[in-house]
């Protein structure tokens, strides 16, 4: 798949947290909920690189069910550049994002770079979005390499036979934890590499895709 080239093959890697001038405020509840400035280079933003992964799963889920709202496992690092970008579409973010980025390679790595999505963005739709997300999930970002026991949180769910190797694995959890949709980034994913290279989602595709799942969690736990 192309968006599994990009993480793993063409180097692609992190978009740090701030996200640009007219970065949001996060709206919608996301784990971990802060991140301990002495866990590793301290320089993670939604990743803890440190904390023990189904702990905070569990967490996480139990703040879902306490909202009547849906798990979104985001399953991913801190030098993926789709991760980030995930998570700003989902805020509601539009035109202008700053990334820092590294490599699988070398994920110390951090250079910053401004890109722009441009004057096609829809403030409506990425308005809607924000609105949805906020209103019926909750997020759970767990961390695939340095954290202990970010794997079990795949065998735990159930996710793993659904894992195709690449990052982010987005999918939604069940109220008993148990995987119910993944996310299909070929079916969103919008992209340039040209000289105004930018990494985005198409938002109404991400809109629907994101209703599905969470339409396929709440009926697996009725």
């Amino acid at each position: 798949m192309r968006w599994v080239c990009v993480a793993v093959l063409l180097l692609l890697a992190c978009a740090c947290g701030g996200r640009g001038p007219q970065a949001l405020p996060r709206a919608y509840v996301s784990f971990p909920e802060t991140i301990d400035p002495k866990c590793r280079d301290g320089k993670a933003t939604i990743f803890d690189e440190c904390g023990d992964q189904v702990a905070l799963f569990e967490v996480a889920l139990a703040k879902a069910n306490a909202e009547n709202k849906v798990l979104l496992v985001e399953y991913g690092a801190e030098w993926c550049i789709w991760c980030h970008v995930f998570d700003a579409h989902i805020n509601g973010e539009r035109e202008t994002f700053r990334y820092t980025y590294g490599s699988p390679e070398e994920p110390e790595a951090r250079n910053t770079r401004t890109f722009h999505e441009g004057s096609g963005a829809d403030p409506a739709a990425a308005k809607s979005l924000r609105n949805l997300v906020a209103a019926d999930f909750v997020i759970v970002h767990i961390d695939y390499e340095y954290a202990p026991n970010g794997d079990r949180v795949l065998d735990q769910s159930g996710a793993r036979p659904f894992f195709p190797g690449g990052l982010p694995f987005v999918f939604t959890v069940d109220g008993n934890g148990r995987f119910a949709a993944a996310f299909e980034h070929d079916a969103a994913e919008k992209r340039r590499d040209t000289g105004d290279w930018y990494r985005g989602y198409e938002r109404a595709a991400l809109t629907q895709q994101l209703t599905q799942m969470r339409d396929v969690a709440r009926g697996k736990a009725r």
